[in-house]
């Protein structure tokens, strides 16, 4: 919307300014290198002051800093959809000893990932300093992979598609589901 708006400003301002401040008639200029001058800056100046919207993509080889989060051109991306456990969180497998899950899926998602390059579509408001983003790697949604593999539950708005996940996740006990673990949400609630 604010590119639209930049443009038609731009456009107003240019014509405004042709039709008011004409060329003398001696004069050889053409106005249309000029309107077309000022509308190409003024685009260029839309395009470069534009918040980030939902449905721009950030692309790149992503760094993993814990399991719903990545580091992809620079900008943290959350993996919308998703809560994985925090780094230090403790979990408990199926013979009741206990381990850092919230590592463990951050490494599972490492290894995942490896070298590829993913694209994250923003899925939301956000600034040039965050997002919350799907992301992908080839055709593979890494929520939906998260959620199949037990390292992370959807969140309440989550798509349908991560709620089977989760619940097949449950049923075969992977992941998270092998053991005792705390609700990453109910987790990440009490820590803020």
């Amino acid at each position: 919307m604010s590119l639209i708006l930049g443009i038609l400003l731009t456009a107003a301002a240019a014509i405004a300014g042709t039709l008011l401040c004409p060329s003398p008639p001696s004069s050889n200029r053409h106005r249309v290198p000029g309107l077309a001058l000022a509308l190409a800056a003024g685009l260029a100046l839309a395009l470069a002051g534009r918040p980030a919207e939902a449905g721009d993509l950030l692309q790149g080889r992503a760094t993993v800093v814990d399991g719903s989060t990545l580091v992809v051109g620079g900008v943290p991306v959350t993996l919308s959809g998703i809560v994985a456990p925090a780094a230090k969180t403790t979990c408990w497998d199926a013979h009741e000893a206990p381990y850092t899950c919230g590592r463990r899926a951050a490494a599972e998602l490492t290894a995942h990932i490896g070298t590829e390059g993913l694209t994250c579509e923003r899925s939301g408001p956000a600034d040039d300093r965050s997002a919350v983003a799907v992301c992908r790697m080839g055709a593979e949604d890494l929520g939906d992979w998260m959620i199949a593999r037990g390292y992370a539950v959807p969140t309440s708005d989550a798509p349908a598609s991560y709620k089977k996940a989760a619940d097949r996740a449950w049923g075969q006990r992977v992941g998270l589901w092998a053991g005792i673990f705390e609700d990453p949400t109910s987790w990440r609630q009490a820590a803020r």
